[in-house]
This record gives C-alpha cells, structure tokens and sequence, in this order.
C-alpha cells in the first residue's frame, strides 16, 4: 500500500473509530445513544413528524445519479456501452460533462414539480444519489481524498459543486413540507451489477475490496454528518439494492454502528435494503432495533421483469397485491411488517407491467383500466401495511408513459389524483370533535381490555389497567398532534407511519415517569389501539 493510501486508510480508520489494525468493540448494530424521549406530555416536535409520519413519496431517479432509459439525452455522447454514468463522462469529457450536468440539476427539478407534489399529496422523496457527488465538494480536505483509487477519481473536478446542489434539493423539499430520504444509490466499486450502480462493468466490485467495503462505511458516517443538520431528512439509506452475499449483514452492523459512534446522541433513521430477501432482513431488522436504533426496511416491487410475472395477467398481479385478498404480495408485505412492527416501506415501485400481462386486453382504454386497477391496488396495499412507499419515478424523458412516470400515471388516472387519503380529510374534523371521539373510543376500548382479562386471568388483581387507559389517552393525542401538524401546524394532515418505533419512545418515557413493571405492556396495547381507532375516525 503506498504513503498516499495508508493516510487515506488512517482517515477512514478514524472515521470508523478504529485503531490501526484494530476492529469495532462490538459488530451489533445499536451502540450510539438516542437522545433521552420527550416527556409523555411533550407533543412531537418537528422533526419527528417528518421522520415519523407515514411517507407517501415518489422517487427523484435520474436527477443526480444518472439512468439512461429515464435521460437519454445526456448519454448522446456516452462511450460504449452507454450504460453508466461513467461511460457519459468518458464520452463527452470532464469540462463538457461538468456543464451539461451542472444544468441539468438546476433545471430536471424546479419549483415547478415541488408545488405540483405538494398539490398531489406527496410528503416525501427519495433521491439517489453517488459517492462521487458527495465527495469532491466535502470542505474536509482529506475526506475528498476518499476519491482516491475509485472509478470516478479523474472526474472529481466535475462533481466538486454536487452537493450543494442536493442540499438545494432537501432545503426546497423542505419549503413545500416535503421530508427527503437520502438514498446512496453508487458505492465504490459497485455494490450490485446494475449501471445504474454508476458502471457498466456487470460486476459488484464493491464486495470483492475490504478497502472499498470500510471506505464506503466511512463515506456513510460522513454523510450522515451533513444530512442530520436537516429537520426535513427522514432518513439516510445505507445501499440501494446491494447484491446479497455473506458480507452484507456485517457490514450493515458496522455501518450502523459506526453512524452511530460518529453521529453521537441521534435519531436518524437508517434504512436498510432487504437485497429481495425479505423474510431475513425483516427478521435482522426485528432483532437490531430498539430505542436508539430507528431502522427501516426498503423492499422494491415489480412485477414486470421475471417471466413468472410475464405469464400473469394484470388482474392477476392485482389480485395477488390488493390487501383486501391476502394474496402472494400482498401477504409478503404483510408479514415483514408485523415482523418489523411497521418499519418498512416499498422504496421502489411501478405501475409497469410487461406487455404479455397487458396482451388479453383489447385495446389501450382496457389496458389502462387494467393498469389503474394494479396501480390502486399497490397503492391500498403499501398504504395499508408501511410506513411508506415511494413510486418509481417522478419523471422521465419522452413520450408519456404511465407505468413508470408519477406525472403521466396521475394525469392518466392510474393512480390518485392525491395520494394521501389522510391528509385529504384534514378539514373535515375539528379538535374538539376528535377528542370527544376519542373518549368514547377509550371508554369501550378499556371495557373490552378489562372484561377480556376479568374473564381470561386467574388473577385478575395483578393488572395495572390504568396503564391502558393512559397508553390510549397518549395514543390519542399523539395521532392528534401528527394530523395538526405539531405546535406549529406546518405539517398539518400527517398521520403516524412508524408505529412501532414510536411506541418504543413513549413507552420509554412512560417507564420513566410511571415506573417499570411488568405490565407495561398494557401501555403498548392502548397507545397501538388509539392509533389504530383514530385512522379509522379520519378516513372511514
């Protein structure tokens, strides 16, 4: 290893807190400390309705990491195969490509489509983006050099003013009440066989450097660093769909942890992919969340690529997603949500079908019919089931297309004209008559809970049903103080996405106020069937 690397390998190693030739203290994710919870009575602030609210996004895709199917006029020039990103620059050279990008992130989103989401009913957005668009604009000299060795290192002066455009990003986000999911969608080296990875070389390089693995986890901390300034970021993604292999569980552990460590006290979501193994990343997130570790599971669907999906038709592919039918889909998302306790969300999906699945029906009036009918039942499903969702994408080049443009699919009816039926009914209730709602709601919900266990328990003295009571009372007022917006009103409509994580912060401040004890969890059941009843309130 040359001088130059080992200073690089130092700056990285201090990054990740490690002495040389050292490892972490412990590979479990979870070793940084949340800050304390707020008191029962302290309505949630700002930023933990962003972060918490149930996310209905759209994807910002090819806006800074590149995909030629969704921007074909920037790989006019690409070098062969005009696959990546790289290939792009390659092909048009370092000073055109520096202005033909740098006018292309001023413009590929404008005001325009910010005020057209918030009007639409999106809440959140997920933006991709590279290492390299971080990097060569960090004012830490030496955390530029992680450049260094990488496939884009000759390019670093192209993507030096990047990051000042995607801070423009979640700060524009922020003045239309949008939260931003910052997606690291290109790792050194690769970390899936995909050009949208950033290369076209078919190969997850990623997973064969030690080098590139510690460096991206170092990249990762530093990111985070920046991101968490930002009350509107719900969150930072760790990889977008990594190839899955024996590494992958590891080195989420150290990222998570090294986030952690280097963040300090902090309650920065961290989003996983389930690298299409849902049933054991649903299972990981399960057992590394707690109180200070907020995790989300990213699964993408799409029922278009495989040729099982192409022997389906597209009321097949419905039936099997809508969740009134407890089909294959609809039953995979289901399951990893009871098994996360709500924390997962569908990062990526379409209305896109495969033209096989489309072929029965006649003509394109009926094969936009079969279309809405696949759009809205993925929509009934995710907003049943997640956290959030986040269709792919908000635009692309071209003629229209419905299945993967958010624009054409809204305007051609495919899916709502506004996606949250939540905030839709924001000005049909008032205050006073929500909590009139919710005593009546607490009253048969504590008869049910006590007469359940007065006649289910052989010692029905034991139970601390106060405990209900007060878990639904919280419960309540929570869901009111989401749908109001917080003190402030500015986030009005927000209704509770992640409902596990956030019981564990009031059950946390409740132990603390009320004592520990074994029956707690009569707390947990009334805050879970407040939440539960004030949904039903608003929109049924």
């Amino acid at each position: 290893m040359s001088k130059f690397m080992k200073k690089i390998q130092t700056k990285i190693d201090q990054a990740l807190d490690l002495k040389d030739g050292g490892s972490h203290p412990s590979h479990q994710a979870g070793l940084g400390t949340a800050p304390p919870p707020p008191p029962l009575a302290q309505p949630p602030s700002l930023r933990q309705i962003y972060r918490f609210r149930k996310q209905r996004g759209v994807n910002l895709g090819s806006w800074f990491t590149l995909e030629k199917w969704l921007t074909p006029s920037l790989f006019q020039y690409a070098s062969h195969p005009k696959a990546s990103e790289l290939d792009v620059l390659r092909g048009v050279g370092a000073q055109s490509a520096k202005l033909m990008l740098e006018n292309h992130w001023s413009h590929f989103v404008d005001s325009g489509d910010w005020k057209w989401m918030e009007e639409h009913g999106i809440n959140t957005v997920r933006i991709p983006i590279s290492y390299y668009h971080f990097l060569p604009g960090h004012p830490d000299p030496e955390t530029r050099k992680w450049m260094h060795g990488t496939e884009y290192e000759s390019f670093a002066e192209v993507y030096v003013d990047a990051w000042k455009y995607i801070i423009g990003a979640i700060q524009s986000a922020g003045e239309h009440h949008i939260g931003v999911l910052v997606d690291l969608h290109a790792a050194p080296g690769a970390q899936n066989d995909d050009a949208h990875s950033g290369l076209s070389g078919g190969k997850a390089g990623l997973w064969d450097s030690k080098e590139f693995q510690r460096r991206t986890v170092a990249i990762l901390v530093a990111l985070a660093k920046e991101v968490v300034k930002y009350d509107n970021v719900v969150g930072l993604e760790l990889l977008n769909e990594p190839k899955n292999n024996n590494r992958l569980m590891g080195w989420y552990n150290e990222a998570i942890g090294a986030i952690h460590r280097g963040l300090g006290p902090s309650d920065l979501p961290i989003y996983i992919s389930d690298a299409w193994d849902t049933n054991w990343y649903s299972k990981y997130v399960n057992e590394h969340s707690n109180l200070d570790t907020f995790i989300v599971l990213d699964h993408h669907l799409y029922r278009c690529f495989t040729p099982e999906d192409q022997r389906k038709s597209a009321s097949q592919h419905t039936g099997e997603v809508h969740p009134s039918n407890n089909g294959p889909s609809a039953s995979m998302i289901s399951n990893a949500s009871n098994t996360t306790q709500g924390s997962i969300i569908v990062g990526e999906w379409s209305a896109a079908l495969n033209p096989s699945s489309l072929s029965s029906y006649p003509d394109d009036p009926s094969k936009r019919s079969a279309q809405r009918d696949w759009g809205h039942a993925q929509w009934e499903c995710f907003d049943t089931f997640c956290g959030g969702w986040f269709f792919w994408t908000l635009k692309k080049e071209g003629w229209s297309d419905r299945g993967w443009c958010f624009y054409t699919a809204v305007e051609q009816g495919v899916l709502p004209a506004y996606v949250d039926r939540f905030k839709s009914a924001f000005g049909k209730h008032s205050v006073d008559s929500l909590r009139g709602r919710g005593q009546a709601e607490r009253q048969g919900a504590f008869q049910a809970h006590v007469g359940w266990w007065d006649n289910h328990s052989s010692n029905p003295s034991e139970f601390e049903h106060w405990r209900f009571e007060e878990g639904f009372d919280r419960g309540w007022e929570d869901c009111i103080a989401f749908f109001y917006g917080s003190t402030t009103g500015e986030l009005q409509g927000s209704e509770i996405g992640f409902v596990g994580q956030w019981k564990r912060v009031r059950v946390e401040a409740h132990r603390r106020e009320k004592g520990d004890g074994k029956m707690v969890w009569e707390f947990e059941h009334g805050f879970e069937q407040a939440i539960g009843k004030f949904r039903q309130a608003v929109v049924m």
